[in-house]
């Protein structure tokens, strides 16, 4: 089990602004591998349903741009609605995976209640340490609604849904960390 994350969200009139740091007993490869492993998703991240990569191509350098799907649910207390959301996300492997939504329904109002997702994870390794590595993953998030929310309940939702899914992450990192490694012949 990982400690609480704290989320820090922000409210401009219908736009949110939200961050989280987390400080991760793992390698920036671990760390990379589950914030980047669109297949298993739906497997360990609340609230997503389907996730699938449909367009990858990598450019010059180690820049790598996508098409993603995810289909799932947001929740709020007892209110939960479905949703799709199309991505752009852009890879810069091992310190920044940003996605921008094209797309995105929330279930009776299709494409009216989001104006603008876009999320950015950056890994930072943290150097100079003795012991095992350790990696701090800051992820930063603006949403802008399209319909006003209640004063208090759209930050609460957001901090909700944000840190139920990077606990989820921190979880998922703890996970694979402790999983045994395959030994190497001979050994």
């Amino acid at each position: 089990m990982t400690d609480t994350v704290k989320v820090d969200v922000r409210r401009t009139g219908r736009k949110f602004e939200a961050m989280a740091v987390l400080d991760l007993a793992a390698d920036a490869q671990t760390v990379w591998e589950t914030i980047t492993d669109y297949r298993a998703m739906p497997r360990f991240m609340p609230g997503i349903r389907a996730c699938r990569v449909i367009e990858r191509k990598a450019t010059a350098g180690e820049v790598e741009h996508l098409v993603v799907e995810q289909q799932g649910e947001f929740r709020f207390l007892l209110f939960a609605q479905a949703m799709t959301v199309l991505l752009n996300v852009e890879h810069q492997r091992l310190r920044i995976a940003e996605a921008k939504a094209v797309r995105f329904e929330l279930g009776m109002f299709k494409r009216r209640a989001i104006d603008v997702f876009e999320g950015r994870y950056e890994l930072t390794p943290m150097t100079g340490r003795r012991g095992p590595p350790r990696v701090q993953l800051r992820y930063t998030a603006q949403i802008g609604l399209r319909l006003p929310p209640p004063p208090s309940i759209g930050s609460m939702a957001v901090r909700q849904n944000l840190a139920a899914q990077l606990e989820a992450v921190a979880e998922e990192i703890a996970r694979r960390v402790a999983r045994p490694q395959p030994k190497s012949p001979g050994r």
